[in-house]
């Protein structure tokens, strides 16, 4: 079928709207916090088995830390049903004999039991970093952001640091995920070869009328 004047057009228009709203923002977990703070966690959707996660210290944060007093993971995180995954292309200076695949809890201050986690490297400080710390979770039976639930504390995800005045502890993300208005930046492009699309068939039409 050819198309001709005005239906391409609107065909083009309809292509952008449809790149649009096809187009999935990212999952933040930021805001209120338990024990020190502060470090955002942002869930990317690669594809349906396939999800990054990108953990970054905020204001208030110098490093992660691995501290050794207690039961302190240097990140925690959980997943509806407990899920078999793997963790695979993990930000050094962590490695992936430091993931952990199984429960583990936390003290000082007690945040409840997390079914996966990470270890920082350590001991104490003496291998601080400020990240972040990114890695990909693969599960074969598929992985969505409402996967990511508290766990019977309230907490999503817990991360061993430094804060600003040079304390050690435990911290905590207590509060469900937003979701950015901001398109991601393959939306964006997409979005633009749409419009792109539809200006040459208006250019196109009224050199033709």
């Amino acid at each position: 079928m050819h198309l001709k004047g005005p239906s391409r057009f609107i065909l083009a228009l309809a292509l952008v709207g449809f790149t649009a709203s096809v187009a999935k923002a990212d999952s933040l977990f930021t805001g209120s916090q338990a024990g020190l703070c502060c470090f955002d966690v942002n869930l990317h959707q690669v594809d349906s088995d396939n999800m990054k996660v990108t953990v970054t210290l905020t204001s208030g944060a110098q490093y992660f830390v691995s501290t050794g007093s207690g039961n302190h993971p240097g990140f925690a995180f959980n997943l509806a049903g407990d899920p078999t995954i793997s963790v695979t292309s993990i930000s050094g200076p962590w490695t992936l004999s430091n993931v952990h695949l199984t429960p583990t809890g936390t003290n000082g201050p007690s945040m409840g039991t997390f079914d996966y986690f990470i270890d920082n490297p350590g001991p104490g400080a003496s291998k601080h970093n400020d990240g972040p710390l990114v890695f990909n979770i693969f599960d074969g039976s598929g992985i969505g952001y409402s996967d990511f639930i508290a766990n019977s504390s309230g907490f999503y995800f817990a991360a061993d640091i430094m804060n600003a005045a040079g304390a050690t502890g435990m911290s905590g993300i207590n509060t469900p995920p937003s979701t950015p208005a901001v398109p991601e930046p393959s939306s964006i492009a997409l979005l633009g070869t749409g419009l792109l699309a539809a200006a040459g068939c208006l250019k196109r039409k009224l050199r033709a009328s």
